[in-house]
């Protein structure tokens, strides 16, 4: 028989600090030791239940442990600019899922109310993260007045139903709707990678950019339809759109007037996987496909994917290579680019690009997730303590780690990867 543990509790908290979560460890693992094969089908069905209730209050003291956390600075103690990637340091959690908490944790502030039907495991964190991204400055207030409802109406009803009671509740706190400020807020443009390099696009324009956007898309896939019937092609109108949005996205990208254009795809390829995929697509039955291993032994440089760390199919590096336009670049014995310039204080793209290739386009911080687009080429030795514009004084940070680091050594101590 499991006999659960005594607490004993002092003034402010249990004897000894964090006893209760490691205790709580244990009662998980007397869990685990439960043989659910013995159990009977209803039984499961309870303890289902019971653990969706039980989980609904642990991620509400998590939430309230990771504001505590923030408020009292921890991270500074782990070389880290914020919560979320202190945990995921220690952890190796996604900082992400962090982050979330921290949303939650600071918006509750205002909702005690909730806060405690949170706790006591009333509402779970979907219900918390729906209320909070419904509120707005406008119904802020009435939204804390009407917490004990929000706890009576969300414990009552469907989860599927909710959104409607929340579009219902909005109609009479807030009848006018969003202003444009407000609208704007909510556009946006949204890219979530998938499975062999793909990428699938999401978007909300406001009224003026949709109808501007929907009128230059049009047009220009009425021309590739046209193109398209003129060669005695018949294309989906899916198909064409992308098409379309394509041409319309390198015609904006090009730079009149420049003697040379930045890249939109970088790819890293070696050449044995190149050659050896020309001769797949030469004769696909007697030659295989090369296929580079993930973690390829120390020295070897068998590698398909783009310049974030992308994996693709070889073949799409010799559709580009058939396409592109292609730059020499020549470097001397110590892998210098001989004209390139070590008196700037910016790296020269050549330098960045061979950073973001060696860390397979991410941050040098080991935990951190920022977007491939969002990182900056840092200058290990600060520049304004004496560091050069050299290959090996160069590594890939996100905007917010190396403003966070700023010229301070004692920061951001991590180093490239070998």
């Amino acid at each position: 028989t499991y006999v659960p543990h005594t607490y004993y509790m002092s003034f402010g908290g249990v004897a000894t600090p964090n006893q209760d979560i490691e205790q709580l460890s244990v009662d998980v693992d007397a869990c685990f030791d439960t043989p659910l094969s013995c159990l009977s089908d209803e039984e499961v069905s309870e303890r289902l239940v019971l653990l969706v209730d039980v989980s609904a209050r642990v991620d509400a003291l998590r939430v309230e442990t990771v504001r505590a956390a923030s408020v009292a600075g921890v991270p500074k103690h782990n070389d880290q600019r914020n919560v979320a990637n202190h945990v995921g340091e220690l952890t190796n959690t996604n900082p992400a899922d962090i982050r979330k908490d921290q949303l939650i944790a600071d918006w509750l502030v205002d909702f005690a109310t909730l806060a405690q039907a949170y706790q006591a495991g009333k509402l779970t964190t979907a219900h918390i993260d729906l209320l909070r991204r419904k509120d707005n400055v406008r119904v802020h207030q009435q939204m804390i007045d009407d917490q004990t409802k929000f706890v009576r109406w969300f414990s009552s009803l469907a989860f599927r139903d909710l959104d409607h009671l929340m579009e219902r509740w909005l109609l009479g706190a807030d009848p006018d709707g969003a202003a444009p400020e407000e609208q704007l807020k909510k556009c946006h443009v949204t890219t979530k990678p998938l499975p062999g390099g793909m990428l699938a696009l999401s978007a909300i324009f406001d009224p003026l950019s949709g109808a501007a956007f929907l009128n230059a898309l049009n047009a220009e896939a009425e021309k590739v339809r046209q193109e398209n019937k003129a060669e005695g092609i018949t294309s989906p109108l899916g198909h064409r759109n992308l098409q379309a949005l394509m041409r319309l996205v390198i015609t904006g990208a090009s730079r009149p007037g420049r003697a040379t254009v930045k890249p939109l795809i970088n790819i890293a390829v070696d050449q044995d996987t190149y050659e050896e995929t020309l001769g797949w697509l030469d004769d696909p039955a007697n030659n295989p496909l090369p296929t580079p291993q993930p973690e390829p032994p120390k020295g070897a440089d068998r590698r398909c994917h783009l310049i974030d760390g992308t994996p693709i199919h070889p073949a799409y590096a010799v559709i580009a290579s058939a396409k592109g336009v292609f730059r020499r670049i020549v470097y001397d014995a110590k892998s210098r680019e001989l004209d390139a310039s070590f008196d700037s204080r910016s790296f020269p793209q050549w330098i960045t690009d061979l950073v973001l290739i060696a860390t397979n386009g991410k941050s040098a911080n080991p935990v951190c997730d920022a977007p491939f687009h969002w990182l900056q080429t840092d200058h290990i030795q600060p520049d304004s303590l004496g560091g050069q514009t050299t290959l090996d004084n160069a590594r890939p940070l996100s905007a917010g780690d190396n403003g966070w680091r700023g010229n301070d050594t004692s920061r951001g101590l991590w180093p490239m990867p070998d």
